[in-house]
């Protein structure tokens, strides 16, 4: 954002091999306690067995509180081991780059953090204004969720603002950090602003900041030195339908290869309309051009239309280059009360990840059997360490029919990327996607459904870097009116996955196989017949089965595949007590036949789940065995604790 503050989409997954059986075990918990109003007491504790790769991250947390404003955290947390590490990708999950806190498995590291607001006036007879401040120092090896840390690290810093007289203000801020072997940063900023009347404001500041690449090896493009700031401003409010301002910045001192920052700017906003309201803000000076820009239309009670652009030449206290501009526009609007349109664009580009992501969409129901819909997505993303780009295109499609006895619906997509590597290999992915949904009821009694789900993706690149993926499901579902205790279901499934095998390492953590010329995981193709029954016995009992049986084969090598027989049969039983108004307890007892294998396992399943309304059940439980009753996951990671959300017709 303008401010500094970096906002981020964060996806996470957890993967485990397929084709052996593994031993882990996550556990953690947190714990606090309230003494009274003021101290509170926390205890988080983690661990995570992992093969011959266990680790650890356990800490403590203690809280003074004197009111809303003013209080002092203060936090010290051990980790052992590696941990999990991370794969960061940017590209959608297509190509992975590892990030570890080291390479030392048996490293046990601390991390320590003080952090505090203050509202000077409970502080200090007769103060003025709020404080906060944050200090933290991790050492080499500290591992934590979003905190990888490879060397000792520094952070620290602070911030006051206050109202020295009604007509002046103050905001002083500081902030330093330092890594053993990589950038060290330093930034002081002091800023007033004086009310000279009722209309016209000045402002003046100063920013001092200092950078110092620390790297065993230091970039030729790396810029390093002092730089002092200096900066003037004065606004003007009309008190009606329009505001200006004007600034002037200039460079006072610099060493090293730092640059000067000199600059001059003006801006203002403007009520045009009763509608429209335009602001705007255009600057020179020596690290370039900046300029922002924006109008908030209100077309009609349901149009709405809106546009914002900024420019900015600086670098973030992080050390990350912030010459970076953003354009944002979106509109929103419902023509009929049939259709609908909305349309949104974020352009982003300069010294930091550079984006371009279009998006537009119909929304169109002629009546009440059918609606349409479309959109269009265009993006392009460059790797900020490297410059590679990926440009990426979607179109997609959606239909919808409900009348009567028949609900359909319906989405295709499109998906075109052009990948660049970071040694300037190019290549195309073209990814289709296609989903199918249907119901229909044949009956009173007897009820039709289906499903079919496509994918598919390939690349220049060759086979290996292909993937596929289709499942066909057909089911009939069976409830006599006359006798609806019985609840039935016959269902045949066709799943067929090639998945994706061009990733570009191996995660030494996990063992999954990801190297570029590797494949991570198996080619399935599966025909799976299933049949499940529930009786209710009295209004409290009820007790059901299911038999599955897959005529299945797996193959290894994605080039040449040598397929072999996966076959399975899976028994269930399970019994279910309502035993108050809106509460159940479920039990299962689960045996899944391996014959291919030379396997066999069984457990239980034990669960409770609570009536919400009338068409929906929430539920926790536990999974004593290991193996899931979807006979297409062939990963063996079901056991441990879930909750499930079950929908009523």
């Amino acid at each position: 954002s303008l401010s500094g503050n970096h906002v981020f989409l964060v996806s996470r997954y957890e993967y485990s091999p397929g084709l052996e059986e593994i031993d882990t075990l996550a556990s953690g918990g947190r714990s606090h306690y309230w003494f009274n109003d003021n101290v509170k007491v926390g205890l988080t504790l983690s661990s995570q067995k992992q093969a011959d790769q266990d680790s650890s991250l356990n800490g403590i947390d203690l809280t003074l509180r004197k009111s809303v404003g003013t209080w002092v955290r203060m936090e010290a947390a051990n980790s052992k081991g590696v941990g999990s590490g991370a794969l960061n990708s940017a590209d959608g999950g297509f190509t992975f780059d590892p990030l570890t806190n080291g390479n030392d498995p048996d490293a046990i590291s601390n991390a320590y953090r003080i952090e505090g607001s203050a509202l000077i006036d409970e502080v200090i007879s007769g103060g003025k204004g709020t404080a906060t401040f944050y200090g933290q120092q991790s050492e080499a090896g500290f591992s934590a969720p979003g905190q990888l840390t490879a060397t000792d690290l520094t952070l620290f810093g602070g911030r006051y603002n206050t109202s020295i007289t009604k007509r002046v203000d103050l905001d002083v801020k500081a902030d330093s950090r330092e890594q053993r072997q990589s950038i060290k940063t330093e930034s002081l900023d002091v800023s007033s602003s004086y009310q000279l009347s009722e209309r016209w404001r000045l402002s003046g500041g100063g920013r001092f900041d200092t950078r110092t690449d620390n790297s065993l090896i230091v970039p030729l493009t790396q810029r390093q030195g002092d730089r002092l700031d200096l900066s003037v401003e004065a606004a003007y409010d009309s008190r009606s339908y329009w505001t200006t301002y004007g600034f002037l910045q200039g460079t006072a001192a610099n060493t090293g290869n730092r640059m000067n920052n000199n600059r001059a700017g003006a801006g203002g906003t403007i009520r045009a309309t009763d509608r429209l309201t335009l602001d705007g803000e255009l600057s020179f000076g020596d690290l370039g051009t900046g300029a922002k820009g924006g109008l908030d239309y209100l077309v009609s009670d349901r149009t709405n239309v809106y546009s914002a652009y900024t420019f900015e030449n600086a670098r973030s206290d992080n050390g990350v280059s912030a010459r970076r501009g953003n354009w944002n526009n979106g509109i929103r609007s419902r023509y009929t009360d049939t259709t609908s349109v909305y349309a949104e664009e974020r352009y982003t580009h300069g010294d930091v990840p550079t984006g371009l992501t279009h998006a537009f969409g119909v929304d169109y129901t002629p009546d009440e059997r059918w609606n349409f819909g479309g959109n269009l997505e265009m993006g392009v993303l460059e790797d900020k360490r490297t410059g590679a780009t990926t440009d990426r295109k979607a179109l997609g499609l959606n239909a919808g029919y409900n009348f009567g006895a028949v609900v359909y619906s319906a989405a295709l997509e499109f998906r075109l990327d052009g990948v660049e590597s970071s040694d300037a290999i190019t290549s195309d992915r073209t990814t289709w996607l296609m989903k199918n949904n249907m119901t229909y009821q044949v009956s009173s009694d007897w009820r039709f459904l289906a499903k079919a789900n496509f994918s598919k993706s390939t690349s220049t690149l060759g086979d290996l870097y292909s993937g596929n993926f289709t499942e066909i499901v057909m089911g009939y579902g069976y409830r006599p009116i006359d006798n609806d205790r019985l609840n039935t279901l016959m269902k045949y499934t066709y799943f067929y996955n090639v998945p994706f095998g061009g990733l570009s390492s191996t995660d030494p953590l996990t063992g999954q196989v990801v190297g570029a010329s590797n494949i991570i995981d198996f080619i399935q193709k599966s025909h799976i017949l299933s049949f499940d029954a529930i009786y209710d016995l009295t209004r409290r009992w009820s007790i059901g089965g299911k038999y599955a049986y897959r005529l299945g084969q797996l193959a290894q090598d994605r080039l040449n595949p040598e397929f072999f027989d996966s076959r399975a049969s899976l028994y269930v039983l399970r019994a279910d007590w309502h035993f108050t108004h809106r509460w159940d307890v479920l039990l299962e007892g689960r045996l899944l036949d391996l014959p291919d294998a030379q396997d066999r396992r069984a457990g239980t399943l034990v669960g409770m789940y609570r009536h919400v309304g009338e068409n929906l059940k929430i539920g926790a439980g536990y999974n004593f065995t290991d193996f899931s009753d979807d006979l297409t996951d062939l990963d063996y990671n079901s056991q441990g604790f879930f909750i499930n959300f079950v929908g009523k017709i």
